[in-house]
């Protein structure tokens, strides 16, 4: 069990689940099961970006023993050896990028796979230097999230590319990037002031401790507004005829992301942000979940 807390299991068995939801919602009705990636080749491209991700969660976790300590979540160093966690983020890592690189050779786009290990060396450098300096670190993390949503669609765009379908697929990739972009900004933000008194502790530049907690509030709310509007706007748009699209968008995303602005107002302690943190990730697994209505 510890050991699925140090990987984050249920973030991965999202990340799984969206990667599947596309290609069964958007990739393979845009294209047809036949120009498409095999069932093989696309679980293991699935399995490389699973371990990458699992990899970066353990190596976070190495570098913010100290931290984790003062926050009461450390899991490395006290229930898993720190070089046990090494040898595993080594393992995962190097098993994600070799299986990721072969794969993407196999199927002809070793380009487009290049993305596996530099989005390897990147959750690195995070871990080690980047998410110590000012919104760098949150800002690549939700940039990897949103590049993670659309990579193995890359993998079917170019021997795609004149199909009549091609671009509503490619608008729609965005706008899901854009989403998962914006969630996963608003998480990291939430961490921050999770983490405030740790953070402060250690001199960790985070906007909580740099702008201070109102400021970095109205800046989470700025957020929360305009992925409310992009998720009201994009439901118009596209589900304009359906009415069960549009009440599920209302009720399971809209509220909740007006409710998390309330509470995020009225928030005073690491208890009310937690809270604030499960509902946003109720919001991402909604959002992963809306493309069902894309079948």
């Amino acid at each position: 069990m510890k050991y699925l807390k140090l990987i984050r299991f249920q973030n991965l068995v999202a990340m799984a689940l969206i990667q599947y939801l596309i290609r069964y919602s958007l990739v393979i009705p845009a294209y047809g099961k036949t120009t498409v990636l095999g069932d093989t080749a696309f679980g293991l491209l699935v399995l490389s970006i699973l371990l990458i991700a699992a990899g970066g969660y353990v190596i976070n976790d190495y570098f913010d023993i100290q931290v984790d300590t003062v926050n009461n979540k450390v899991l490395v160093g006290r229930n898993i050896k720190r070089r046990v966690a090494l040898i595993l983020h080594a393992i995962l890592t190097f098993t994600g990028v070799v299986l990721g690189l072969y794969m993407a050779y196999s199927v002809g786009y070793t380009i487009v796979g290049l993305i596996i290990p530099i989005s390897a060396y990147t959750l690195w450098l995070y871990s080690l230097k980047l998410k110590r300096k000012l919104f760098i670190g949150n800002f690549i993390i939700a940039k990897l999230s949103s590049v993670f949503t659309i990579f193995l669609a890359l993998f079917e765009i170019p021997q795609n590319i004149s199909h009549p379908e091609t671009t509503r697929l490619i608008v729609l990739l965005c706008i899901y990037a854009l989403f998962t972009f914006l969630c996963s900004l608003m998480h990291e933000v939430i961490k921050d002031l999770i983490s405030y008194v740790g953070d402060k502790t250690f001199k960790i530049k985070t906007l909580a401790t740099e702008w201070g907690i109102s400021k970095t509030k109205r800046f989470l709310k700025y957020i929360n507004i305009s992925l409310t509007f992009m998720v009201i706007i994009v439901s118009i748009s596209e589900f304009s005829a359906n009415i069960t699209a549009l009440s599920y968008a209302a009720i399971t995303i809209v509220c909740p992301l007006i409710l998390t602005n309330y509470w995020t107002y009225k928030a005073k302690n690491k208890e009310d942000y937690t809270k604030i943190s499960k509902v946003n990730k109720w919001i991402i697994f909604a959002g992963i979940a809306s493309l069902c209505f894309f079948i």
